[in-house]
């Protein structure tokens, strides 16, 4: 089977560029609901989202210590198992 000019191929999905794109992304959800359950104005759907990487008290900075670090691990574990499943269906695709 004769190789494919590189102008045919595409790159793929990098786990670097996933890994900081979904960990930027997912700290920021974080943050920003963190931020409203440390608010006078807390609204109970922030809640679920800080209690899926925390056990802390709500609206603490621990809580937002521990599940910044946990949303980081977790945004590095789904870019190291999405990139390489993703390249490898996008290839198989090409190939059918």
């Amino acid at each position: 089977m004769a190789q494919q000019p590189s102008a045919e191929r595409s790159a793929g999905i990098g786990v670097l560029p996933l890994g900081i794109a979904l960990a930027v992304t997912l700290l920021a959800a974080y943050g920003a609901c963190w931020l409203v359950a440390a608010s006078p104005y807390a609204a109970p759907f922030a809640h679920a989202w800080l209690q899926l990487f925390s056990a802390e008290p709500e609206g603490s900075i621990a809580q937002l210590i521990e599940g910044a670090i946990f949303s980081a691990v977790a945004a590095w574990f789904a870019a190291l198992i999405f990139a390489p499943v993703y390249n490898l269906v996008a290839r198989a695709d090409r190939i059918i």
